[in-house]
């Protein structure tokens, strides 16, 4: 996935690709460790254009991936769509580097650009972090899933699993009985 800057129109161009999740390594070695698995073929849409000395290439990622969830444990598919803007440059613009002395010098990744130097663009790394990025931290296969009991591990979206009810306890019960100096 490379783009050939001197080929881009100046109104722009669009790339799309399908990419296995194996063509991307992090994401390869997520599948490997079992924190994911990729049932579909990553789509990848991109509109490539010119901003002065800067190339903006706004995408979107999507594919259909099984998650498990971290409540219940369960696996799920989960629909990931995730759209970004990412900024390559040559070079640092002249606008970052001038601010009077009570102003704050931004680095290059700070306000986000990425630097190539050939006159080519390799597209890879930074669609897998973005792809990463769009993976839930903490996935749920609904947002009203009860989890597993934190007694017999059952789980409580079955119903009820017939342990006690657990009361909530309060952290401050202890300085109930306590005898305070006075």
């Amino acid at each position: 996935m490379k783009i050939e800057v001197q080929h881009i129109p100046s109104q722009g161009t669009v790339l799309s690709y399908f990419k296995p999740a194996r063509a991307f390594p992090v994401i390869k070695e997520m599948e490997e460790q079992g924190e994911c698995l990729f049932n579909t073929p990553i789509a990848i849409e991109l509109h490539v254009l010119r901003e002065r000395e800067l190339i903006r290439v706004d995408g979107v990622v999507s594919a259909t991936v099984r998650l498990t969830c971290s409540r219940c444990l369960e696996t799920y598919d989960h629909d990931l769509r995730h759209r970004f803007r990412l900024r390559f440059s040559r070079q640092i613009p002249t606008d970052v580097h001038s601010g009077g002395k009570d102003e704050v010098e931004l680095t290059a990744e700070q306000i986000g650009l990425i630097f190539f130097r050939e006159d080519t663009i390799e597209l890879k790394d930074a669609i897998q972090e973005q792809i990463v990025l769009s993976i839930p931290y903490k996935p749920l296969c609904s947002e009203s899933c009860k989890g597993l009991c934190p007694q017999c591990g059952a789980d409580l979206n079955r119903g009820p699993c017939g342990c006690p009810a657990q009361r909530a306890g309060n952290p401050f019960e202890v300085l109930k009985n306590r005898q305070w100096p006075t």
